[in-house]
């Protein structure tokens, strides 16, 4: 059942990056195909491989992590702790 849902998951994200790569010749509609429903298209409240795949298609975190699993940035430019490490201050990369 977990591969056939992770599969699924992969399917799904197969293809919204395949119409993510596309769209400058896009409408203003996006068609997803995938085998199940997702239950939701907030990341924050995306708790299934298939969702939680869907959403990672449209939209960016902050951080993200590379091929060795460190920490790098995404929407993030930089950012600085304050010394009680209280403090996270993000400065954001410009927007296209």
């Amino acid at each position: 059942m977990a591969r056939a849902v992770h599969r699924s998951g992969l399917v799904a994200l197969g293809i919204a990056t395949a119409l993510m790569a596309s769209c400058a010749f896009a409408a203003k509609n996006v068609v997803v195909a995938v085998g199940s429903n997702f239950t939701t298209l907030d990341p924050y409240d995306a708790n299934d491989t298939l969702s939680q795949a869907v959403a990672k298609s449209f939209y960016q975190g902050l951080f993200g992590l590379d091929k060795e699993m460190k920490l790098k940035n995404v929407l993030a430019e930089s950012y600085t702790v304050s010394d009680d490490g209280l403090t996270y201050t993000v400065k954001l990369r410009e927007g296209h």
